[in-house]
């Protein structure tokens, strides 16, 4: 007698939809936070958004275990969310950049500002995508920044990132001198022409979160049922292209926009293993 396969259920059109609007509304609720961080630093006495960033965990680090200190301008709170940050990539990978950090969720908003500009994601000349054999070494970069960011740390005073920071400029309003300026222009800019500038070439946070990819047990994972027609690649904010039973990429955010693209339930859901 023939058995009968069991099959894992898969989520539907609507708990699709429901997943899409839960992460546009924490994007927009850090966001917001973000701004209201920045600006009320602007008046008050009050900690400033530095306090808040995991990043600035990973350059006190160093200091704090040899020296019993924390960098200028730093919190022990940084390492409050650095340990939450990282709790959470050991669940689910590089989640934080796609449904908590607050410039990766500006960086999105501004290339589907392009997108609709131009013509929408499929007819649209924005944002660019960058021929493979450049986009793939210049996604080294931000591993070099990290290397970079933990060397400097190890002697700095104030966090070594500290005068190129594109939170600061985006969301403190410190634009008081020509690199804070630079520094604006080149991540809004950049931001338009190619999706996820940052997050795909700069970004020491999203560095160190990408190793958990490989081990984190949440993640996106495509069956025999996909027929490989390419929505997901395109609808992709971070340019992930193949299509692999289990989607272990280092540059995979887990920002599910693959899972609303699809067109066949049954050919790509989240799994845990």
């Amino acid at each position: 007698m023939a058995t009968m396969r069991k099959t894992r259920p898969t989520q539907s059109r609507a708990q699709r939809l429901k997943i899409v609007t839960l992460r546009r509304f924490i994007q927009s609720a850090f966001v917001g936070f973000a701004l209201y961080v920045g600006t009320r630093h602007l008046w008050t006495e009050s900690a400033s958004l530095d306090a808040y960033c995991p990043l600035g965990g990973v350059e006190a680090l160093f200091q704090f275990i040899t020296n019993g200190v924390f960098l200028r301008k730093l919190h022990p709170s940084n390492m409050v969310v650095l340990a939450a940050t990282l709790a959470t990539a050991l669940l689910m990978g590089r989640a934080f950049c796609g449904w908590i950090c607050p410039l990766g969720a500006v960086q999105e908003w501004l290339a589907r500002l392009a997108q609709k500009i131009t013509g929408g994601r499929r007819k649209g000349w924005l944002p660019l995508k960058l021929p493979a054999a450049l986009d793939r070494p210049l996604r080294y970069l931000k591993y070099g920044v990290l290397g970079w960011l933990l060397w400097g740390s190890v002697s700095a005073v104030v966090p070594p990132l500290e005068p190129f920071c594109p939170y600061k400029t985006l969301f403190h309003f410190e634009l008081d001198s020509a690199l804070a300026w630079s520094v604006l222009f080149i991540i809004l800019a950049g931001s338009l022409l190619v999706e996820r500038f940052w997050c795909k070439y700069l970004c020491p946070l999203g560095a160190l979160l990408a190793i958990f990819n490989k081990i984190s047990p949440l993640r996106v994972h495509t069956a025999d049922a996909c027929v490989d027609c390419g929505r997901c690649g395109t609808t992709c904010g971070m340019g992930i292209n193949e299509r692999s039973e289990n989607i272990r990429s280092l540059e995979c955010i887990r920002c599910l926009d693959c899972l609303d693209a699809c067109r066949r339930p049954e050919a790509i859901d989240i799994r845990a293993f």
